[in-house]
């Protein structure tokens, strides 16, 4: 039977937890007027440099605290921030920023985009997905025969052919995630510059 002193150690010890984890929930939310306090100041600091002298990197953090993301930098907030719904464009840009290419006029601004890699490309690494998946899959397809030698393999200890029973089919997997994984971010980076190019409204200046 549970004594009182364990389960009174046991609240003791549980109750400071749910008043931290309370507390820094009460803490980590800020009063929207606060929040919007502070967006409007690092606008005005964004907006105070756009013509500034000050170094790259100072300009990059100043990107950074914007839009309140580490991977952007201050060339690509330049660019969307002359455009209506910035934050939204940003945050969709970010997820499929490394498929994109910015083309950089002769005044170091960036004055469009493009895709980094083509269709083509997309398909190619689709045909990769599917061409690994298969190998990954050849053990589920004859998983009797695949058994059977593994346990052959394990009794007559050919630690060799086990390692590459074990090991290759979780490599075709990994290269299988990977190309699919490249494939369909070429494909949303296709589709966030067609939705980008019909749907982005200039602000005037």
């Amino acid at each position: 039977m549970i004594s009182l002193t364990a389960i009174t150690t046991v609240f003791g010890a549980l109750v400071p937890l749910m008043v931290a984890y309370i507390s820094s929930r009460h803490n980590f939310k800020k009063h929207p007027r606060l929040e919007f306090s502070e967006s409007i100041e690092a606008a005005k600091e964004f907006d105070s440099i756009l013509t500034s002298t000050e170094s790259q990197l100072v300009k990059d953090r100043m990107a950074q605290k914007l839009v309140m993301k580490k991977n952007i930098n201050f060339l690509e907030t330049q660019y969307f921030y002359s455009y209506v719904d910035m934050e939204l464009w940003v945050e969709r840009y970010i997820d499929v920023r490394k498929y994109i290419e910015p083309i950089i006029d002769e005044d170091n601004k960036i004055v469009d985009l493009k895709n980094k890699y083509t269709m083509a490309k997309g398909i190619l690494f689709l045909c990769m997905y599917s061409f690994f998946a298969i190998l990954a899959m050849i053990p589920l397809m004859f998983l009797k025969y695949y058994l059977a030698i593994l346990h052959q393999s394990i009794d007559t200890s050919s630690f060799l052919i086990t390692f590459n029973l074990i090991t290759w089919p979780i490599l075709f997997i990994f290269i299988a995630l990977v190309g699919l994984h490249r494939a369909n971010k070429i494909a949303d980076a296709y589709n966030f510059l067609k939705k980008f190019e019909c749907e982005r409204i200039k602000i005037k200046e």
